[in-house]
C-alpha cells in the first residue's frame, strides 16, 4: 500500500464523514415526500371506491316502553 493509496483512503473517509449527514437528511426528506404522496393517493383511491351514503339519525326515544 503506497502513500497515495493511504491518502486516497483518508480523502474518501473524510468525504464520507462530511457528506453523510447531508445524505441522511436528503434521504429522509425524500422518504417523507414519498409517504405523503402515497398517503394522498390511497385516500383519493379510497374516496373513489367507497360511495358516499347518508347516515340517518335514529328517531328520538320518547322514554316509553314499547310492547
Amino acid at each position: 500500500m503506497t502513500l497515495n493509496d493511504v491518502l486516497a483512503l483518508l480523502v474518501l473517509a473524510t468525504a464520507a464523514r462530511v457528506f453523510a449527514p447531508d445524505l441522511r437528511y436528503l434521504t429522509r426528506r425524500l422518504l417523507r415526500a414519498g409517504v405523503r404522496v402515497g398517503a394522498a393517493a390511497l385516500v383519493e383511491d379510497h374516496q373513489q371506491a367507497v360511495p358516499r351514503t347518508e347516515i340517518l339519525a335514529p328517531a328520538r326515544h320518547s322514554g316509553k316502553a314499547q310492547p
